[in-house]
């Protein structure tokens, strides 16, 4: 009984961010953790950059060779500076490293949120909770690990240091922005014209954040344009997928310009030509809606930051990226919570401001849950739904893949299926089957999901043909698990 009531104690003199933050880290370890456990986790992207982690620590580039067949630097299919800097985590937190890594970053930005309005605690404290329960930081931690995640977790910081009057943190960070994602220098150089806009008064301010949008600008040019394609096998950045616009970025500039009718058609229309894409892009406006947007336009500032966010998804080609899943919702988190408890941090009256923040926290989380219960589009639902069994369990005995792990030496050269990847790419080379090359060992996971093969004869005939090959050893052949081992030739 003693024992707890000084838990309680403990707990009761904890500051109210602290116990949120506490929460929340239970919440997102409860999606992100069991789903890499349960090996809801896969070679792009989380295999490939924990492939790049170690490769990093052992002060070598990587090569892409977990997806790609002909050896490229990873930096030219995305300039994430980032990863180096983790690095030396992997010794100790293993293939969870960049998951620990993301849930930090996002209970990290939260932080920021509060600091921002931090003269009001009870405003600070609802703007972190909006934070943390919104939808886009959800689906980002359910699938996988994404750079864009840990960038836009810095952002809440920028305006931190920015109310603060810390133009030297401004500058450090505007830096470390930059650094984390090619396109990262764009958003962050609308951030930084929004921030003129909102410190004009102040002539040095406003000159500042003018010289570093244009600064960021210019970056972001010369990523994409000379360093990334100088980095490529094909001398092309790989992810400019905006083909209704132009080949290229400034192709693409000329007709927004010049097209602005034509340009806002494609932005609200299915252009796919799929009609599974139909309702995605309204579904994405029906959950910014409901997650305060609209009180946007009280400060539009905030909107003029979020225009390329808005123009890398829905002119995309790709309508995965058009709705509300996936990690591509995330860029909205930090512009959201500080925009919209701006918004309500400017009522007057304190009982206003009291019921107008519960009322977005409750918005927040009601869209989240909606979200929790819906798959979208390829991704099961259970990834998601921390509140369900089904989240916890998987479909197939797990305890034997576990088991074949632990007969694939450290070094040894692996092959295996995506979702078995990013627990073994701690190594030097780990590919993705069906890509065998100079594999020593083959690891597949018969009841798992066998992308990038598409048809499960095709899978079984593989796992046949590996079988009955003379030129492997089979180690483990089971309900559950195909190991074989490559015959060494004499």
């Amino acid at each position: 009984m003693n024992r707890l009531k000084n838990i309680v104690f403990v707990f009761k003199a904890l500051p109210e961010k602290y116990l949120i933050i506490l929460a929340f880290a239970i919440i997102y370890s409860l999606i992100s953790l069991v789903n890499h456990y349960l090996f809801r986790t896969y070679a792009l992207d989380l295999g490939l950059y924990s492939n790049s982690l170690y490769d990093y620590s052992h002060f070598q580039w990587n090569d892409s060779s977990i997806f790609k067949t002909v050896p490229e630097n990873l930096l030219a299919d995305h300039f994430d500076i980032y990863l180096i800097a983790y690095s030396p985590l992997v010794w100790i937190f293993g293939s969870y490293t960049l998951l620990i890594i993301q849930i930090v970053s996002v209970l990290f930005g939260g932080l920021g949120v509060y600091r921002y309005f931090v003269e009001d605690r009870f405003l600070a404290a609802f703007a972190m909770l909006f934070f943390f329960s919104f939808f886009g930081v959800h689906i980002a931690l359910a699938y996988d690990f994404h750079d864009s995640v840990v960038v836009a977790m810095l952002v809440p910081w920028l305006f931190v240091f920015s109310k603060e009057r810390k133009m030297g943190r401004c500058i450090l960070m505007i830096v470390i922005l930059w650094l984390g994602k090619e396109n990262s220098a764009l958003w962050i150089a609308f951030i930084c014209f929004g921030l003129a806009i909102l410190s004009r008064k102040d002539r040095k301010w406003f000159l500042f954040y003018v010289i570093s949008g244009f600064f960021s600008l210019i970056y972001f040019m010369v990523i994409m344009k000379f360093v990334m394609p100088g980095l490529a096998v094909n001398g092309k950045y790989p992810h400019f997928n905006y083909s209704h616009l132009g080949t290229t970025i400034g192709e693409a500039v000329t007709y927004l310009v010049m097209h602005p009718l034509d340009s806002f058609q494609l932005m609200v229309s299915n252009f796919s030509g799929d009609v599974t894409a139909d309702n995605l892009k309204s579904d994405l406006i029906k959950y910014l809606l409901f997650s305060g947007i609209l009180l946007l336009f009280f400060r539009p500032v905030y909107l003029l930051m979020l225009i390329p966010i808005f123009f890398q998804k829905l002119f995309h080609n790709t309508f995965t990226l058009w709705g509300a899943g996936y990690h591509y919702c995330i860029e909205f988190a930090p512009i959201l919570a500080i925009g919209i408890f701006e918004v309500i941090g400017k009522l007057k009256k304190s009982t206003f401001r009291k019921i107008s923040a519960g009322i977005m926290v409750v918005l927040a989380m009601s869209m989240t849950y909606k979200r929790l219960g819906a798959a979208y589009l390829y991704a099961p639902e259970k990834n998601l739904d921390f509140l369900s069994k089904e989240h916890y369990v998987k479909e197939y005995d797990i305890k034997p893949v576990y088991e074949a792990f632990g007969l694939i030496p450290d070094d040894a050269i692996v092959s295996c299926q995506t979702s078995l990847v990013p627990h073994l790419a701690n190594r030097d080379f780990c590919y993705t089957y069906p890509v065998i090359k100079d594999a020593e060992y083959i690891l597949l996971a018969k009841k798992d999901v066998f992308y990038p093969v598409f048809q499960d004869s095709v899978f079984r005939a593989g796992i046949d043909h590996y079988r009955r090959s003379g030129a492997w050893i089979k180690l483990v052949d089971n309900n559950e698990v195909f190991l074989v081992k490559k015959r060494k030739s004499h």
